[in-house]
């Protein structure tokens, strides 16, 4: 039977490709995961030269920020996504 309320179909609809994309956005996440180190943050060796070029690439981004950014993306959304995968799976089979 098919949704007659277009309200709710359209959460519904919006849910399960959210989902869908979120499942792809899991694998660039341990892709980042690979790259930053919770004790020190992403590649602490990280020259004046180098911070130069991700601020003038990245609109003024300051390593602190990239830091914080990072532990983020890896941690708290890497973290959630794990933890309600399987959730996350019965929405996004539905896209």
């Amino acid at each position: 039977m098919a949704l007659t309320n277009p309200v709710l179909s359209d959460l519904v609809s919006h849910a399960c490709q959210l989902a869908d994309q979120l499942l792809q956005m899991r694998g660039l996440l341990d892709e980042l995961n690979v790259l930053y180190d919770s004790q020190g943050g992403f590649k602490t060796s990280i020259t004046p030269e180098e911070e130069a070029q991700i601020a003038d690439t990245f609109h003024g981004l300051t390593k602190a920020q990239l830091d914080d950014g990072m532990y983020v993306l890896t941690a708290t959304i890497k973290g959630a996504l794990n933890n309600s995968f399987s959730q996350i799976v019965q929405l996004a089979a539905r896209a």
